[in-house]
C-alpha cells in the first residue's frame, strides 16, 4: 500500500509540475517579414503600470498620445531585427502590463495591426522592483487583438543601441 500511494504521489506531482509550465509562444519570421511595412521606436509614458490578467475585462491599451518617437528604422534593417525578433520565445502567463511602458517597438503589418515589443524597470509601492517586457498585438487603434507573451526586459536596450544608435 505505501508504495501505490508513493507512486500516486510522484504522478500527482508531475501533473502539477507539468500543468505549471506557461506556454511558449513564437512568431512566424516569414509572415513577419511579408507583413511588416514600417517599425518605429518609440518612448511610451505610462505613468501607472499595473499588471492585468488577460482573461479578465481589463486588457493592455495602446495611446499613441502617451509615445514619443525616438525613430524609424530605414528598410534596409528590417529583416535582420525581425529575425531577432522571431528568434524570441514568448513566455504566455495570462498577465501583461496595462499599457508599454518606456522604450517599445512598433512592427506596423500591411494588414493595420502592430506587433508592440517593450521592456521596462519599473518600481511598485506594493512589491518593489520589476523588470518586465511584454509582445502584444494591437490593431491601428490601439485596442488590444493577442498577448504573444513575455520577452525579456532587456531586449529593448540592444534593438536601441544595435537598430537605432543614429536616431537617439
Amino acid at each position: 500500500m505505501k508504495k501505490f500511494l508513493a507512486a500516486l504521489l510522484v504522478i500527482i506531482c508531475l501533473f502539477a509540475l507539468v500543468g505549471c509550465d506557461p506556454d511558449i509562444n513564437t512568431i512566424n519570421k516569414d509572415e513577419l517579414l511579408a507583413g511588416t511595412i514600417k517599425i518605429e521606436l518609440y518612448d511610451y509614458e505610462n505613468e501607472n503600470p499595473k499588471l492585468v490578467n488577460i482573461n479578465s475585462h481589463s486588457k493592455p491599451s495602446f495611446d499613441f498620445n502617451k509615445a514619443t518617437l525616438i525613430g524609424t528604422l530605414d528598410e534596409k534593417h528590417f529583416e535582420s531585427l525581425l529575425s531577432e525578433v522571431a528568434e524570441c520565445y514568448y513566455t504566455y502567463y495570462g498577465r501583461a502590463l496595462n499599457e508599454p511602458m518606456r522604450k517599445t517597438l512598433v512592427l506596423h503589418q500591411s494588414n493595420g495591426n502592430m506587433i508592440v515589443l517593450f521592456g521596462c524597470i519599473y518600481e511598485s509601492e506594493k512589491s518593489g522592483t520589476y523588470y518586465y517586457g511584454d509582445c502584444y498585438v494591437f490593431d491601428k487603434n490601439g485596442v488590444f487583438i493577442e498577448l504573444i507573451g513575455d520577452v525579456g526586459y532587456l531586449f529593448l536596450d540592444h534593438v536601441e543601441s544595435t537598430y537605432f544608435k543614429d536616431n537617439s
